[in-house]
C-alpha cells in the first residue's frame, strides 16, 4: 500500500513537472512568435505609412487597421502598448493625408466654380450676387476643412517621435519611419496649408466684403 501511495506521489510530481515544462515551452514559443509579429507588423506599417505620405490609398489604411487589431491581442503588455501607440499614430497620419488630398481637390473645385461665376456674368443682378455669395461661402467652408486637416496632419507628424521612443526598446530603429521623411512630410503639410490660405485670400478679393 505504501509503495502504491509513493508511486502515486511520484507520478503526481512528474505530471506537475511535465505540465510546468510544457507551459514554459508554450510561453517561450508564444513570446518568440509575438516578437516576430512585432517586427513584421511595425515594419509593414512603416512601409504603408511611407507610401501613403506619397500617395494616399484606402488599402494602406485597411492594412494598418489589421495590424492594430493584431497588436491588441499580444500578451506582452509593454510591447503591445508601444506598438499600438505607433500604429494609432500611423493610422491617423494616413487618414489625414488622404483627407487633405480629397479636401484640396474639393477646395480647388469650389474656387474654380466661383471664378467661373465671376468671369461669366453678362449682368450682375440680385440673383447673380446671391449665387456668388453662396459660392464664396462654399469656398470658405472647404478651405476651413482643408486647413483643419492639414494642421492636424502636421501635429500628428510632429508627435510621431514619441511613439518611436516607446518602441525603441523593442524594435530596431530601421523598422520605424525615418525622421527625415517625417520632417519632410510635416513641412509639406505646413506649406500646403500656407498655399491654401493664399488661394483663399485671392478668392476673398473677388467679391466685396
Amino acid at each position: 500500500m505504501a509503495v502504491s501511495i509513493r508511486g502515486a506521489l511520484v507520478a503526481a510530481v512528474l505530471g506537475s513537472a511535465i505540465a510546468a515544462a510544457g507551459f514554459t515551452l508554450y510561453t517561450g514559443s508564444k513570446k518568440r512568435a509575438e516578437q516576430h509579429a512585432v517586427v513584421s507588423v511595425i515594419g509593414e506599417t512603416t512601409v504603408q505609412l511611407r507610401e501613403a505620405l506619397k500617395a494616399p490609398s484606402p488599402e494602406a489604411l485597411e492594412k494598418i487597421e489589421g495590424h492594430l487589431r493584431a497588436a491588441r491581442g499580444w500578451s506582452n503588455a509593454p510591447v503591445a502598448d508601444a506598438a499600438e501607440h505607433y500604429l494609432l499614430g500611423a493610422r491617423e497620419i494616413v487618414r489625414r493625408r488622404a483627407d487633405s488630398a480629397r479636401l484640396a481637390q474639393k477646395a480647388a473645385a469650389s474656387r474654380a466654380a466661383l471664378s467661373a461665376h465671376m468671369s461669366g456674368a453678362s449682368r450682375r443682378d440680385t440673383p447673380w450676387f446671391r449665387a456668388a455669395s453662396d459660392l464664396k461661402k462654399q469656398v470658405e467652408r472647404d478651405h476651413f476643412d482643408l486647413d483643419v486637416s492639414l494642421k492636424a496632419l502636421a501635429e500628428l507628424l510632429d508627435s510621431l517621435p514619441d511613439a518611436h521612443k516607446r518602441l525603441a526598446p523593442h524594435v530596431e530603429p530601421a523598422l520605424l519611419l525615418e525622421d527625415g521623411v517625417r520632417r519632410q512630410a510635416q513641412q509639406q503639410a505646413v506649406a500646403e496649408a500656407r498655399r491654401a490660405a493664399g488661394d483663399l485670400e485671392k478668392v476673398r478679393n473677388l467679391l466685396p466684403r
